[in-house]
């Protein structure tokens, strides 16, 4: 109702709305942003709500490829961390060089504005000690000083970046649907869709691979991977579009409690994983809801090399084959030796059901067999702490490094590139990124 009044009165102008991240929960966030010229969300790392000592910037890097797949397009961000967040309690205070960090990470993943919020701390109201750039007193200091150095930064380098597009060839499939069904029935108290999510998100971004974040309706034909973590929920048409990928020759990833809903909130009358049982070449045969001290063991291919066997927690899916490929067996329990990850053949593509929750070693290990069974190769090989990422000109590669580490890191560059932040020539072979430090470079040579 309010976007058609703006409509009307002021036709020329762009709307958008300040969504808050993969994290909220009450609101479809694709529905949301539909009639939305553009999304802009809020970037806080550090808050009142998380006293940590360290920030994984893994999640903010799934906040904003979320927000940016919202739309398929670029976002802004209306409120980027300037200080300290807090309304009764103050947080941890941002580190030196971490919001010129955050800020360009922002960037890195398809921002095309950066709003820093606030300029100078409230001395009234609710949110006193939501600090700005300046505190109360208003003067300049270490905050102001680092945002005024990537202002000189963006000057001489912005117009190269904004508008430079995100071209992933990896998706993830959130489905708010699915969402909603396990805040009311999270199956298992110890299970969280949001973790599950993450835990497949963090181990590809370890792996310097760009992630688009996509509807279950998406149109998923540029995608060569496309992982869809506990797609609890599945109507008619999502099935034929997940078909319709793997037929043309993608690799799509399925997990625990896929199929199990309809859209009238009914199990569905028919073995799981439901409408993507042929899909998947199994079918679940039973499965076994663990208490908070019980846990299996995986025995697992070559493929997955990972230290064996991999423990498995809250969740077991006994899997029946229906033509697929065992990955990984059971190790324990009255089901031992049944199937746990297999492997089906469909049309052009292949289908990977994984069937047990584990922690990040059994996701870490997943990753890199599902990047090379779908031909997905990393921006970078980059130690941990260090992101890359990338934003393509037209042809022209625009590459991202972000030291997120207290320790200066070396990295080796794939090609020729120039330095547009400080302009000190041409880069190549190994850099070294100094801590809390970024990169932003043009490769050389590309037509």
């Amino acid at each position: 109702m309010q976007m058609d009044i703006l409509r009307e009165k002021c036709p020329d102008h762009l709307i958008t709305h300040n969504f808050m991240g993969f994290k909220y929960d009450q609101i479809n966030y694709f529905d949301l942003a539909q009639d939305l010229d553009f999304v802009s969300w809020d970037n806080y790392q550090r808050t009142q709500w998380g006293m940590q000592a360290d920030v994984d910037p893994s999640h903010v890097a799934l906040a904003a490829d979320t927000m940016r797949g919202l739309k398929c397009q670029n976002f802004w961000v209306m409120e980027q961390q300037a200080g300290s967040g807090g309304w009764e309690v103050v947080s941890v205070t941002p580190r030196p060089g971490e919001l010129r960090l955050w800020a360009y990470q922002s960037i890195a993943h398809g921002a095309d504005a950066i709003v820093f919020f606030r300029w100078r701390t409230a001395r009234f109201g609710t949110e006193q000690y939501w600090h700005g750039l300046l505190d109360h007193g208003g003067r300049p200091g270490r905050r102001y000083d680092e945002i005024k150095r990537m202002g000189a930064e963006i000057r001489k380098a912005g117009e190269q970046i904004s508008g430079a597009t995100v071209k992933p060839a990896v998706a993830m499939i959130l489905s708010y649907d699915s969402r909603f069904a396990f805040q009311i029935q999270s199956n298992n108290p110890q299970f969280d869709y949001l973790d599950h999510f993450h835990q497949f998100y963090r181990a590809l971004y370890h792996r310097h691979v760009p992630i688009d974040i996509v509807a279950p309706t998406a149109d998923l034909s540029t995608y060569k991977l496309v992982v869809a973590p506990a797609l609890h929920l599945v109507s008619d048409a999502v099935a034929e579009n997940l078909k319709r990928f793997v037929r043309a020759g993608g690799v799509l990833v399925l997990t625990i409690r896929t199929g199990v809903k309809d859209e009238a909130n009914a199990v569905v009358n028919m073995p799981l994983p439901g409408l993507l049982a042929e899909l998947c070449g199994v079918e679940v045969e039973e499965y076994d809801s663990l208490g908070i001290d019980m846990q299996n063991q995986l025995f697992t291919l070559p493929e997955l090399a990972s230290g064996f066997p991999v423990s498995v927690n809250t969740w077991c899916d006994v899997l029946k084959r229906n033509g697929a490929d065992v990955v990984a067996t059971y190790a324990q329990d009255y089901y031992a030796g049944k199937p746990a990850i297999t492997l089906n053949r469909f049309g052009q593509g292949q289908v990977v059901y994984v069937g047990a929750l584990g922690d990040f070693r059994l996701h870490e290990a997943l990753a890199g067999w599902l990047l090379n069974l779908a031909g997905v190769r990393p921006i970078l090989t980059a130690l941990g702490g260090v992101e890359v990422a990338e934003r393509w000109q037209g042809n022209q590669r625009l590459l991202f490094v972000l030291n997120h580490t207290e320790q200066k890191q070396e990295i080796t560059l794939d090609g020729r590139f120039a330095d547009l932040l400080d302009g000190s020539g041409t880069l190549e072979g190994t850099v070294t990124v100094p801590p809390r430090d970024i990169l932003v470079l043009l490769e050389k040579g590309r037509d």
